[in-house]
């Protein structure tokens, strides 16, 4: 619903794009949020957790997850308003992007793995939509 209503309050000449990035922990234990940076954007990296979250310690324990959002700057002759987003945690590092790119990944810290559960781009460019799960190594 987020994007949805996203698309919906800024359009026409307002049009900004957003991003919207989940991260579940699936690891049996804690991680820790280290980065979280809109490289590219007209916002702060916003967060919206759930209770598993430690926002003193930056700490996303067992089961929690935890969406990260921004969203870019009204495209001009000057920007494109594209949004780039850096996450860091001691299980995985990513940079995601509202636009199709080879620069958009998550590796893996040692120890763990991790993976897309979805990576929905919208065709016009105008939101992306990504889901994560870091877990451990077996």
């Amino acid at each position: 619903h987020l994007v949805t209503t996203w698309g919906l309050l800024f359009t026409g000449l307002s049009s900004k794009r957003c991003l919207v990035a989940g991260v579940i922990n699936g690891t049996g234990g804690p991680i820790q949020i280290k980065s979280t940076k809109l490289v590219e954007g007209g916002s702060p990296c916003y967060t919206i957790p759930t209770k598993e979250f430690d926002p003193v310690q930056g700490v996303l324990h067992a089961g929690g997850c935890i969406l990260f959002f921004g969203w870019g700057v009204a495209p001009n002759l000057h920007q494109d308003g594209n949004v780039f987003m850096s996450l860091e945690t001691n299980g995985f590092v990513s940079n995601l992007a509202t636009f199709k790119s080879r620069d958009t990944f998550a590796e893996a810290m040692p120890g763990y793995q991790v993976g897309f559960l979805e990576k929905s781009v919208d065709d016009s460019g105008w939101w992306a939509k990504m889901w994560l799960i870091v877990k451990r190594k077996s």
